[in-house]
């Protein structure tokens, strides 16, 4: 293990993390929170002394890592980079514990956007800027983690996700997270800076378009306002939203094929067919139940706001527009289903990924094509590329440990106090990374401020979990890993 090289990888993290700390302390000082910017200063100076020292002591250290130091970094970074980002919270008037302060950094690193904070208004603006950047961050470092780590060891099946972006056969892991770094950085903080733009033209604020399109990008889903996007009753921001969450959740690198002159890779894309047929159907489905149930003539704002929640669900954004409450049963459980689905590989969303469900059907379409002919040979295609056994196994392998987590997560949920319904919501939006979802699949849950310490641990696992596709984080868990 060559533990020189994971700590400099670390090191290089928090000194990143240490200078983006800088933006949020201009924006303290731009809105007049003098304390507040002094708090971020000494945050930033904390980090990149940490930070710093692991670099300058790791210098020199080979780049070469194997499959086992990248597990291990990929864990690291999700579990010590949310310390130094929960600083600035806990510091600030609006998180009272470290437990809360720590919940939210992890929530926003893990792109999950599950909040415990309950006085929006009260809350400082650059500790909702910090809040929503944190989330940005991790919305770029997941893009990067799905190019440079779960594609190159093949976990829960990604073995199967190809780049769209031409590449060498670079194995080494440290060149290939520069690279995807480099690569991906424009497109992402083009969609961003367009998000922004199209936000602010709508009628919302500089600094409301700004942190919107942070936790847009990065389908987290953290808002301004207790209310969510119903707080601005604006049908044009509802639409921008729907756009740009649904970018976020493609693959990233069709993006980049697309502007490098290749835009029928989306449609060359299997998972973009699968994600665009699903977002159809279920919105079908659900406007023409809901039609049927009450009778509302009211059809294009009916599409409209279905359209918008199917896509924020599927997404794992978790935006609301008001309409979570009153909905019939047969609407939840289709909700519920989405955000277990979540987005592509490649993206920002979380969930089992639309690349698995494609598998999964491609097998049952298989096993029924077998049923006359037992012996026949019927080969599994995903796109042009035939599908190994392997990639099968390991892809069922994941639903396995997915539906294990999520069953042992409810009921430890449950014994903290929630109900069956509470804890299985809870424990399905922390392991597909779709926090605020949590109240639009069940609109009568307590939020997650009114959970135990205990609760709240729980889920800041959970998050980890579901950001590193559980099977890269169960892996530390076994003896062998830990044996040379």
């Amino acid at each position: 293990m060559s533990y020189p090289t994971i700590f400099a990888a670390v090191g290089w993290g928090l000194v990143l993390l240490a200078g983006s700390m800088v933006l949020p302390a201009i924006v303290a000082v731009g809105f007049k929170e003098y304390a507040q910017a002094l708090t971020f200063i000494v945050a930033a100076a904390l980090t990149f002394f940490v930070g710093g020292g692991l670099a300058i002591a790791t210098r020199g250290a080979a780049q070469e890592v194997s499959k086992r130091e990248g597990f291990l970094l990929a864990v690291l970074l999700w579990v010590l980079l949310p310390v130094f980002a929960s600083l600035p919270l806990y510091f600030s008037a609006s998180f009272e514990t470290p437990t809360d302060a720590y919940f939210e950094a992890v929530s926003g690193l893990t792109t999950t956007g599950a909040t415990v904070l309950t006085d929006f208004a009260g809350a400082d603006r650059s500790v909702l800027f910090w809040r929503a950047m944190v989330a940005w961050i991790g919305g770029l470092s997941t893009i990067v983690l799905a190019l440079a780590l779960l594609s190159l060891y093949g976990i829960g099946g990604m073995q199967l996700y190809r780049s769209a972006m031409p590449r060498g056969e670079r194995d080494a892991l440290i060149p290939r997270l520069v690279e995807g770094i480099r690569s991906i950085w424009s497109v992402y903080v083009g969609l961003t800076i367009a998000c922004a733009t199209a936000l602010w033209a709508s009628g919302l604020s500089l600094f409301d378009a700004v942190t919107l399109s942070f936790t847009t990008l990065s389908t987290s889903g953290l808002s301004n306002y207790a209310d969510s996007i119903a707080a601005f009753s604006n049908p044009t921001v509802e639409i921008i939203l729907i756009l740009f969450m649904g970018a976020a959740a493609l693959n990233f690198t069709l993006h980049w094929a697309a502007l490098h002159g290749a835009p029928s890779a989306y449609l060359r894309d299997p998972e973009f067919r699968l994600f665009i047929s699903v977002v159809v159907v279920a919105v079908v489905l659900i406007v023409a139940f809901t039609l049927v149930s009450s009778n509302t003539p009211a059809w294009g704002v009916t599409i409209r706001q279905t359209l918008f929640s199917v896509v924020s669900v599927m997404t794992t954004t978790g935006f609301t527009n008001g309409e979570a409450e009153g909905r019939p049963l047969f609407v939840l459980v289709l909700l519920f289903a989405l955000v277990l689905v979540g987005g592509s590989t490649g993206s920002t969303a979380g969930g089992l990924k639309m690349m698995r469900l494609l598998l999964f059907l491609k097998q049952a379409g298989r096993e029924l094509a077998r049923l006359p002919h037992p012996h026949g040979v019927v080969r599994i295609h995903y796109g042009r590329r035939v599908v190994p056994d392997a990639a099968m196994v390991a892809a069922w392998s994941f639903f396995f440990f997915f539906v294990l987590a999520l069953a042992v997560l409810s009921g430890f949920l449950a014994l903290t106090g929630l109900d069956f319904r509470a804890s299985l919501a809870t424990a399905a939006a922390a392991l597909t990374n779709a926090g605020p979802v949590l109240h639009i699949v069940d609109p009568v849950a307590g939020g997650y401020a009114s959970l135990d310490a205990g609760a709240k641990w729980l889920l800041c696992l959970a998050m980890v979990l579901g950001r590193l596709e559980l099977l890269a984080l169960l892996v530390l868990a076994h003896r062998s890993f830990w044996q040379r």
